[in-house]
Order: structure tokens, then sequence, then C-alpha cells
């Protein structure tokens, strides 16, 4: 089966903290709230399988994602970035707690931040390895997943995140994936989708130049 993972910022106001260009790929929580029903009326044989992850640790994932997705009895994964953990306007080891008594799941997205390819070995180090044991520390249970910073990776970079015992690595490279493969694409949304029917549009095959041009993509990114 093929899986469509759906990837998210915030939720409602962009705060003070958000980068000019981050900006655009916060939601609405009408629209996330539209978006949810919209996976919940879908078979639940339907291919692609579609899920739903969260990426930076904004606090609005458990102010304003959690009711949301509690509402539905649904779930999705969050990656937070650990060195943000309890900082103004992020989620602290309360909110972190809620998320995961919720069911949902609790991932990394490093340690603050930052472009993973334009560090060197001890600072991908403290980005792919410390900052997943100081959220083992938070969460107090097995941190598996991970999901890479503006999808920003290569050859070296895979190398260092592969040295970790992750289950999933979630990129920001568009597309389905193979459910069930260790290094997923995801569909980043981003501000001017809300008013689109995004799981019809998402959900249909692209052309045959589109696949190609994709998966030369990520096979360059692997390997450059």
């Amino acid at each position: 089966m093929r899986e469509l993972v759906l990837n998210l910022h915030g939720l409602g106001v962009p705060h003070s903290s958000v980068d000019p260009e981050e900006k655009q790929y916060w939601w609405n929580v009408a629209s996330v709230a539209r978006l949810l029903d919209q996976m919940l009326d879908r078979p639940l044989n339907a291919d692609p399988k579609i899920s739903i992850t969260f990426d930076d640790g904004n606090a609005s994932d458990a102010l304003l994602a959690l009711p949301e997705l509690a509402k539905r009895k649904m779930i999705a994964s969050f990656f937070v970035c650990a060195g943000r953990i309890g900082k103004r306007h992020y989620l602290d080891k309360a909110m972190i707690k809620d998320l995961l008594d919720a069911g949902m799941s609790i991932g990394s997205h490093g340690m603050d931040h930052r472009d993973w390819r334009s560090l060197d070995s001890r600072n991908l180090d403290v980005e792919i390895g410390i900052a997943r044991r100081k959220l083992e520390d938070v969460t107090q249970r097995p941190v598996t997943t991970v999901s890479i910073p503006f999808g920003s990776y290569d050859r070296r970079v895979l190398s260092h995140v592969k040295q970790e015992p992750w289950e999933c690595i979630y990129t920001s490279d568009r597309g389905l994936a193979r459910f069930g493969s260790k290094i997923k694409p995801r569909e980043t949304l981003s501000m001017d989708m809300q008013d689109r029917d995004v799981l019809l549009w998402l959900a249909m095959p692209p052309v045959v130049s589109v696949r190609i041009r994709r998966a030369l993509s990520g096979l360059y990114k692997r390997f450059r």
C-alpha cells in the first residue's frame, strides 16, 4: 500500500519566533478541522493511506491541533526540536505529556532547527544523537522517528542519521511513500493550499514526468 504523509507546522497566528519564510506553512484551525474531516470520510482501506505529521514543536500542537485530533479520535506524529522544549511559544514537558497521553507519537526534529548539511560531525551528533536522547529523557520512552529540518540532507547526513536506531526517517521530498519504508517523503502543506481539496489533489497520481523528476531528486539527495 502507498502512503501519503501530510506535514503541517503551526496552527493559528504565527508567533514572533517564526522565521518569515516559515509563516507560509501555518494553517488556520478551521482549515485543519476540514482536512481531518475529509480524512475521516475516506474508506478504511482507501489507497493511499494518509497520515499527518507536525514539525517544529510549536505550542499550537498541543493547544490547537490536539483538541481537533482528540475530538475525532485521530492520531498524528509530532516532531519536536529538543532544544526548544519549555521555551516561549513551544511545547513544554506538560504539553508533550498531554500529546503522549492522547496517543500521539513524538519524534525528533533535531536540537535547534538547523540545516544539517551545513554542520560538521560534532554538531551533527548534537542534532541527531544527543537530541534524540534528550527527547527520550522528556518522554520516558524510546524516540524512534525523526524528520529532517528543512528537508535538507545528503549522503553524509543520511550516514549520520542511520547511526541512530530510527524506525522511520521523514524527509520533505514530495510524493507518495511505500507503506513500511524506512525513508518516507512528505507533502508539506503551505498556507495557500488551505482552500483547495488537498486530499483529492495530492492523492491523484502525478504525470510520468513529475514522478520521474521526484524520483531523480530523491536519488540525487541521497547520493550527492
